[in-house]
């Protein structure tokens, strides 16, 4: 800092910039406790001022946005003795303030009154050792003419530009430092699109409000997923001063954006003695043990007239091996292996597409184990029921036998297990035999035989047990 103050000493600068470079270069480090609200006014307008608060790294202490200088003034209310020196700046920035003559200013006691207002500039007042520093916008330089609003036709399926015919260019200003910034217009935008609500499981359609800046060349928004009208309406500081805000709109323009919400609903085998199948870290991975039963369904927006669900082997659909245009279809996974299904929506000419997530279902190979004991009359809920452990079975046929060879138990499903009983009754304990003929969802035949024995009867003969005679 003592090197910046050598500097502006014994520099050939004018007294001006010495006097006003030095606080800017200080707000690089701390923002100077001038820069707080000054007890400033403007007079003489047929509105009163529109006061913005900008951001204090501008600093500004406030942006005054008037209908028209004519007749305007600006008055200060100084907090020292002395008369305020007043400057304007521009471009540039404070550091190249020029100093208004005081001829132009009505000093009386401690306020001054500036009646030659000067448009679209800075001012800087100093007040001892203390400087204000304040844009004003003249809003007659840049006054809102809303005649008519169009598509564009570089709108796409996504996006939708829209030209303005008429003027609602950006208002710029400059901070202290000399960087241009803009005040926004905060026009609306508004139209109608749809959305996705879980409530109604359908799309509804809703009204959609975005604030711009300004209407110079092409605005663009999200392009709807309904026929709309586009509707331009500003801006603030007519809204602040009460006075009728300017309105047009497009035409009805007809929906080209395409949008699904798509669900798989998966029917679960509750079975307990069916293996865990992984089907992959996200916890609403599809697939398990087959054969598995999953419902895919669709909800579409009013532009999407081409629909289909795809299945295919590869992740990249590069072969799709299903095809249905039904916006909801059910299908039985029975084969090992990775299956990817998606859903494909496009509009009328198919110019505008929608790919839905793709999911992946995931079916386990087979596997079939037999247990060969278990005591039905034992501890009541533990292992008093035999079934086999099994996985991505599609086909199943088991026949327990007694040693006499009666069939005492046929079994139909995997997931079934034999009681232990016959014809209503417990059959004692001894050396039962199955025979299981299967086949797994990859192909794989299962001829399997076997022991069954029946351990840890507490109730015998005479208490409601039975052995099958020859």
């Amino acid at each position: 800092m003592a090197y910046l103050n050598e500097y502006i000493r014994s520099s050939s600068v004018e007294m001006t910039y010495a006097r006003l470079c030095m606080p800017l270069c200080l707000a690089v480090f701390a923002l100077s406790p001038s820069l707080a609200r000054a007890q400033i006014s403007i007079d003489g307008l047929p509105h009163a001022p529109v006061i913005v608060n900008p951001e204090p790294s501008t600093g500004l202490s406030a942006l005054y946005v008037i209908e028209t200088i004519s007749n305007a003034s600006v008055t200060y209310e100084a907090k020292n003795a002395s008369r305020p020196v007043w400057y304007t700046f521009g471009q540039m920035g404070a550091a190249y303030a020029d100093p208004i003559p005081e001829s132009e200013i009505d000093y009386s006691g401690n306020v001054s009154i500036l009646g030659n207002i000067r448009p679209d500039c800075g001012y800087v007042i100093e007040d001892g050792s203390s400087r204000t520093y304040f844009w004003v916008i003249d809003y007659s330089n840049h006054e809102l003419k809303l005649n008519a609003l169009s598509t564009n036709e570089e709108s796409d399926c996504s996006t939708m530009f829209l030209q303005l015919d008429g003027h609602a260019s950006p208002i710029y200003y400059y901070n202290i430092n000399g960087r241009r910034l803009e005040l926004s217009r905060e026009m609306t935008l508004s139209y109608a699109t749809m959305e996705y609500s879980a409530d109604s499981q359908s799309y509804v359609e809703t009204e959609t409000k975005e604030t711009i800046p300004n209407a110079e060349g092409a605005i663009h928004c999200a392009a709807a997923l309904c026929d709309t009208e586009y509707t331009l309406e500003g801006d603030r500081f007519l809204r602040a001063w009460g006075m009728p805000e300017q309105q047009v709109s497009t035409p009805m323009i007809a929906a080209r954006r395409v949008e699904a919400h798509t669900e798989a609903q998966q029917i679960s085998d509750t079975s307990d003695n069916q293996q865990h199948v992984s089907t992959g870290d996200d916890n609403g991975a599809l697939g398990g043990s087959a054969p598995v039963e999953i419902t895919f369904s669709a909800q579409v927006t009013p532009a999407a007239l081409y629909t289909e669900w795809q299945l295919s082997s590869y992740p990249e659909f590069d072969d799709i091996t299903l095809r249905d245009n039904n916006l909801e279809f059910s299908r039985s996974f029975r084969d090992a292996g990775t299956v990817y299904v998606r859903f494909v929506a496009a509009d009328a000419n198919g110019g505008c597409e929608f790919y839905s997530e793709v999911y992946q279902v995931n079916i386990g190979e087979s596997d079939l184990h037999c247990p060969n004991a278990f005591s039905p009359q034992g501890s009541p809920g533990i292992n008093d029921e035999w079934k086999v452990s099994y996985r991505s079975i599609t086909e199943f046929k088991c026949s327990i036998f007694n040693r006499w060879g009666i069939c005492v138990a046929t079994l139909d499903h995997p997931s079934q297990g034999w009681d232990g009983k016959y014809k209503g009754k417990y059959v004692g304990s001894g050396v039962y035999y199955y025979v299981i003929k299967a086949k797994g969802a990859d192909g794989r035949q299962y001829n399997l035989k076997g022991d069954i024995n029946i351990i840890n009867y507490n109730n015998e003969a005479g208490q409601g047990t039975m052995t099958p005679a020859p």
